[in-house]
């Protein structure tokens, strides 16, 4: 396993999906562990270099 750069996991972690990172303040345990699995899920696509896809982003022809 190759060592990961701390700004870069920075970056990923502020870049990951809203709902994953308000997640894992919820009151319940349950609900934190959904947002962990989410935001872990989101770091190691990126990590991976998968693109995250926004399916709300329009498609604009070039």
């Amino acid at each position: 396993m190759s060592r990961i750069d701390p700004t870069e996991l920075a970056t990923l972690l502020l870049t990951a999906p809203l709902g994953a990172r308000i997640g894992l303040s919820t009151h319940s345990e349950g609900a934190r562990k959904d947002a962990a699995k989410a935001l872990a899920e989101s770091v190691v696509r990126r990590l991976d270099g998968v693109p995250e896809v926004d399916r709300n982003q329009l498609r604009l022809p070039i």
